[in-house]
């Protein structure tokens, strides 16, 4: 008798649930020590780039030398790549980026949640970075002190950027993902070259200073440490209630209703 198997089927079987979300990040997160550090962190971004803006601690002028010397040293490859970088993360492009990694997300785990957590890691340090802006309003630098501008952008504020921010953000969800796997430490150190290589740029074609670039980094890994662990908590609750209350059990295989194996024919 031939016996014919189904195929293996990428769904989850009745009365199972998908396993926790990124398993291997759970491990390292503590809820009340990462809520207390992101706070601490968002916190020391406004008030330092208020003091910035206020003229105290000297920042400025070591901004305003920095940039400067960014400004006498341009190269026609790095300007190319720092223009390219600009228009890569502007509003545009950057929303593509971000929405071709979450689809990306969504159709190699087929899990809403997962979508939607690496969506809030990747827009949430520059949607911070955005209300910060309106908050401290430090202007950009000045065009007229340096030698060769590549972007003049005088109506919007610089501190933190924005640029820097989505790039954070994008890295913290490539690593989220990375986490617990194969090449893991790879991608991390990738990811962090990457910021800096677009925190650079920002003050190379002369729109940021580079303690605005700092202050992203900061507030997009503070914003993330402090948003993720409840929300990868309410994801859990989530997930329980739309548990089935009575998981329906496989039945046994080759088995028949009307057969009883400890009945003999008379």
């Amino acid at each position: 008798m031939t016996v014919l198997r189904r195929p293996p089927s990428s769904a989850l079987p009745r009365g199972r649930t998908a396993p926790p979300l990124f398993p291997a990040v759970r491990a390292v997160v503590h809820d009340r020590a990462w809520a207390a550090w992101g706070a601490t962190g968002i916190v020391g971004v406004v008030v330092a780039g208020l003091l910035i803006t206020s003229g105290a601690g000297g920042v400025s002028e070591v901004d305003l030398d920095l940039v400067q010397h960014a400004s006498r040293a341009h190269a026609p490859v790095l300007d190319g790549a720092a223009l390219l970088v600009d228009r890569l993360l502007g509003p545009q492009l950057g929303a593509a980026l971000v929405l071709l990694l979450v689809v990306a997300v969504w159709v190699v785990s087929r899990r809403a949640a997962a979508a939607l957590t690496v969506l809030g890691v990747a827009v949430g340090p520059w949607a911070a970075a955005e209300l910060v802006k309106l908050v401290v309003q430090r202007d950009r630098p000045d065009p007229g002190l340096l030698v060769d501008p590549l972007i003049i952008e005088p109506h919007s504020f610089s501190f933190p950027s924005g640029h820097t921010a989505l790039a954070t953000g994008l890295a913290l969800a490539v690593v989220l993902l990375a986490r617990g796997r194969r090449g893991a430490p790879v991608v991390i150190v990738a990811a962090a070259l990457a910021v800096a290589g677009v925190g650079l740029s920002r003050v190379w074609v002369g729109v940021h200073w580079p303690s605005d670039t700092v202050a992203s980094v900061v507030l997009g890994c503070s914003v993330v440490a402090m948003l993720l662990p409840p929300w990868l908590r309410l994801v859990d609750q989530v997930e329980k209630r739309s548990r089935p209350a009575h998981p329906v059990e496989p039945s046994a295989p080759n088995s028949s209703p009307t057969t009883d194996p400890g009945r003999t024919r008379s």
